[in-house]
């Protein structure tokens, strides 16, 4: 294969960079690059390996080789796809590479609400080993999770629950159509239907402008005041300050959000004041081995394009076809 050049704007595990120096690629590898790097490199690159840094139209333009673009995880709100497609370039992620490692930090965060952990760790800290009598937890057993958002990974949380922490599952996705493979699962008509009904409703799907503040006040009121929120898919699709109130005032129970609208959070969030919410620095995906395979699978992507083979998590092959594109 011909000698490509490859930015990768934030780095990545050991095991991403042998799959490219493998296939004889040039790698440009930065701790953390800013726009200014990254505009002085890209014009003669043939891909991007990125992980949160922005990718914008600007940069796609001036990237006259570019061929490929690969996300370094599933999530794709920082890379402006409608840009690359008008340009020729493939968007690729790795979809399988973290759903594990998601579906697992979910479940923790269910469970580290349910039984008071880190309040009863906070306060043990400070002596007050007496709190073992006040804060009493709730089992998950025999509960209801509902899950918006049926994809691989609400499908992994499912799994889990169902059949680790003998749950009821209840999940809502209108483009999900024939459940006849996950028996253990029940299908909500509505949206309103899972949220009456759920004791855990966690969010697992993409975000995109549309769906800004899916997620809101009255999305809260419909759920049960026993209920618990969780969100490890995209910080704008909920409101935030309708999630305060609702904790402040008793609409529900508790929640626990590995993401933000805006990030890094700020150090003055108001939910940071509350003992009824357990937060992450959106971290979900990241253990040793997603980190590897969000590395691999993203590299293995840019191989297959620059050496002529079809990728296989192209997000818009679709879009490149119908616009006479390869």
């Amino acid at each position: 294969m011909k000698r490509h050049k490859v930015i990768i704007p934030q780095s990545i595990a050991e095991e991403g960079l042998e799959v490219l120096k493998k296939a004889g690629c040039e790698t440009v590898v930065f701790q953390n690059a800013d726009r200014e790097m990254l505009m002085a490199e890209v014009s003669d690159c043939a891909a991007i390996l990125v992980r949160t840094t922005v990718i914008d139209r600007e940069l796609i333009v001036r990237g006259r080789n570019l061929k490929v673009i690969a996300r370094h995880g599933v999530g794709l709100d920082n890379v402006d796809i409608a840009a690359a497609t008008e340009h020729g370039v493939k968007v690729c992620n790795a979809p399988l590479s973290n759903i594990n490692s998601v579906a697992e930090h979910v479940v923790g965060m269910m469970i580290a609400l349910s039984h008071q952990i880190v309040r009863a760790d906070k306060a043990l800290r400070q002596g007050k080993f007496e709190v073992r009598n006040t804060y009493i937890g709730t089992e998950l057993k025999g509960k209801t999770v509902g899950i918006i958002g049926f994809g691989n990974i609400g499908r992994l949380v499912a799994k889990k629950c169902a059949f680790g922490l003998e749950m009821k599952v209840v999940v809502y996705d209108p483009y999900v159509r024939d459940m006849r493979e996950w028996t253990y699962v029940r299908k909500a008509e509505t949206l309103d239907e899972l949220l009456e009904e759920s004791d855990y409703v966690s969010l697992h799907m993409p975000y995109v402008p549309e769906m800004h503040h899916f997620i809101n006040a009255e999305t809260f009121r419909k759920m049960k005041k026993t209920a618990f929120f969780i969100n490890a898919a995209r910080g704008g699709l909920v409101d935030e300050g309708a999630l305060y109130d609702a904790l402040v005032s008793g609409a529900i129970a508790g929640a626990g959000l590995d993401c933000f609208e805006q990030e890094p959070a700020p150090r003055s969030h108001p939910l940071w004041q509350l003992e009824n919410v357990v937060v992450t620095p959106h971290m979900a995906a990241h253990t040793k081995e997603s980190m590897i395979a969000m590395a691999v699978h993203a590299a293995e992507e840019i191989v297959r394009v620059l050496s002529g083979q079809e990728p296989k998590w192209c997000v818009n092959w679709q879009d490149l076809l119908d616009r006479g594109g390869s």
